[in-house]
C-alpha cells in the first residue's frame, strides 16, 4: 500500500534526483532511476520513467542523454 502513496511524487524525485546528479557533474542511467525510487518506496519501471522524462521534458527541463558506449544516462543541461 505504501508504494502507492508514493507514486504521485514519483515525478517530483526524479526531477530533484537529476538536478543532484547534474550538479555533480553525472548522468543517471534507468537503472540508476529505478533504484533509486525503489529505495524510497515507490514502484518504477523503465517505461513509465520514460513517461515521466518526457512530461518533465513538456515542462521546460533541459534534460539531455549522455551515450558511453551501450550504456546511456540522462542529465540536466546547464543554463547557457
Amino acid at each position: 500500500m505504501a508504494r502507492k502513496k508514493n507514486t504521485k511524487l514519483k515525478i517530483l524525485y526524479l526531477k530533484d534526483m537529476l538536478e543532484e546528479a547534474s550538479r555533480e557533474g553525472r548522468a543517471l542511467t534507468m537503472r540508476d532511476l529505478i533504484d533509486r525510487l525503489n529505495e524510497l518506496g515507490i514502484a518504477a519501471e523503465r517505461k513509465s520513467i520514460g513517461d515521466d522524462l518526457s512530461a518533465l521534458k513538456t515542462y521546460g527541463l533541459p534534460i539531455a542523454r549522455k551515450r558511453n558506449g551501450r550504456a546511456s544516462g540522462d542529465f540536466l543541461r546547464p543554463d547557457p
